[in-house]
């Protein structure tokens, strides 16, 4: 019984112990999730969006491709120097075949002449006839059926030049799609600023109503004072409430844009992104003096003249000959001998040299061509620059024209927060209506909102500018 007793307290010992480290570790993680909760969301930057959008976008992963495409197709030219072997089996069989008909007369009569003789050897002789008997001939008759299997070897000496420009024309074709693919990936810069901006101006509109909300909070306070004291009357608060609903409508329809604009953007950037995300405002300088267009269009324009170009040397070495060695070896019936219809082994072998003329008819055609496609390529690389120089004049006569408006607004607030506040004091002493002063204050709300909106257009149009010259 006793020890029955200590059993069963060092099982609930046990069991205590347990549940204290239980308890310990679930207060452990509750704290590390209100301290990450509690810890403000990570600063990010317009360049550090333009960044993870470009690694997110798929296009990306077409840059390891090409890389991939360039090794395997000039690792296929540089083999052309390797032997190339064959193997081919040949069995036929012919309706005639090629017969030698020989007929020879049993015995014939062979004269000659002796005189050379009879002086050499002071000899009396005249013409012999001599009776000569021919045996028969057997000549071999080729076979109506054929059979062998040969074994190919043929070896590149000279190419003409053809390996070196293929492996140029290859380089050239990917370097022009490696600029393509810039230039469709330089496109998501102007996604991505379209709505980084987007957002910075939300949020400005957004402290705006902030703040003329607390104007709004105010009047009220000081409407229901001056309701208890009979000095105003009770439709001046509903007056104010009417407008903090208005307000508060345009909170809402920012709220829903600004969440379309994070859904959109962080899709853009792969990353998580929530209200709690701070935007850094870009720190662009207004005044940029260097028009230098840096476009990737333009290499990628580039790309393409280099691109023809490898096309001409291309056709320079394809009017080449070509030169290499043969060899031919095989085990067959009635191969090499017409005659010989039994299996032998046998084997051919050479040099060869082989030139086709047929494309020197149209190589003066075919390098105009190119030269002409040459010039429609930097025809289009002029009116890019052209176009694109018109576009930052305007650019920078609109940048001119905001960084005015810019000062001016500081005025007009300066200007609209002094009316309403002279406003507030006509109005508590009852000099004013709620109407008029709703009014003013409105009024220092758009001018207000005017200024944000100004001072984020002036950086966006710099920054247009930024993107537009490629730098």
């Amino acid at each position: 019984m006793w020890l029955k007793g200590v059993k069963l307290l060092e099982f609930m010992r046990k069991r205590a112990l347990l549940f204290w480290c239980i308890m310990l570790l679930s207060v452990l993680l509750r704290g590390q999730e209100v301290a990450k909760m509690g810890q403000p969301e990570k600063e990010i930057s317009i360049e550090e969006c333009q960044q993870w959008a470009m690694d997110n976008y798929p296009a990306i992963r077409r840059y390891g491709m090409l890389e991939r495409i360039r090794k395997y197709t000039l690792s296929n030219i540089s083999r052309v120097y390797m032997p190339e072997f064959g193997l081919s089996g040949m069995a036929s069989w012919q309706s005639e075949r090629m017969e030698l008909d020989l007929k020879m007369p049993d015995k014939m009569n062979v004269s000659m002449d002796l005189s050379e003789v009879e002086q050499a050897q002071n000899f009396n002789l005249s013409t012999v006839n001599m009776p000569i008997s021919i045996p028969p001939i057997t000549i071999p008759v080729s076979d109506r059926d054929r059979y062998g299997i040969s074994l190919s070897l043929k070896q590149t000496l000279w190419t003409g030049g053809r390996m070196k420009a293929g492996k140029e024309v290859v380089e050239r074709e990917i370097d022009m799609m490696r600029a393509g693919l810039d230039v469709q990936l330089y496109e998501i810069k102007e996604r991505v600023k379209q709505l980084y901006f987007g957002l910075l101006i939300i949020e400005g509109r957004v402290r705006q109503l902030d703040r003329t909300d607390e104007v709004l909070d105010n009047l009220r306070a000081r409407a229901e004072v001056g309701l208890k004291e009979g000095v105003v009357y009770e439709t001046d608060l509903d007056v104010i409430d009417v407008e903090r609903i208005k307000y508060k409508q345009m909170r809402v329809e920012l709220e829903a844009k600004r969440e379309a604009c994070l859904n959109v953007l962080s899709t853009l950037v792969h990353r998580p992104l929530s209200r709690k995300t701070k935007l850094r405002i870009p720190s662009v300088e207004v005044g940029m003096d260097g028009n230098e267009i840096k476009r990737p269009e333009l290499r990628y324009l580039d790309s393409k003249v280099k691109r023809l170009d490898a096309d001409l040397k291309m056709q320079n070495a394809e009017n080449m000959p070509k030169l290499g060695l043969f060899a031919i070896g095989g085990y067959s019936k009635s191969g090499l001998s017409t005659f010989d219809s039994d299996f032998k082994l046998n084997f051919i072998g050479g040099v060869r040299l082989s030139w086709n003329f047929g494309k020197l008819n149209t190589l003066g055609n075919d390098r105009k061509l190119v030269k002409v496609q040459q010039e429609s390529v930097r025809n289009q690389q002029e009116s890019f620059i052209f176009n694109t120089k018109m576009e930052v004049l305007m650019q920078d006569a609109e940048i001119r024209k905001l960084q005015e408006l810019v000062k001016s607004d500081e005025e007009a607030v300066r200007l609209r927060e002094s009316i309403r506040q002279a406003s507030e004091v006509k109005y508590a002493n009852g000099v004013y209506t709620i109407s008029e002063l709703i009014t003013d204050v409105n009024q220092a709300l758009i001018a207000q909102q005017e200024k944000v909106l100004r001072e984020v257009e002036l950086k966006m149009m710099v920054y247009s500018k930024k993107i537009t010259l490629g730098l």
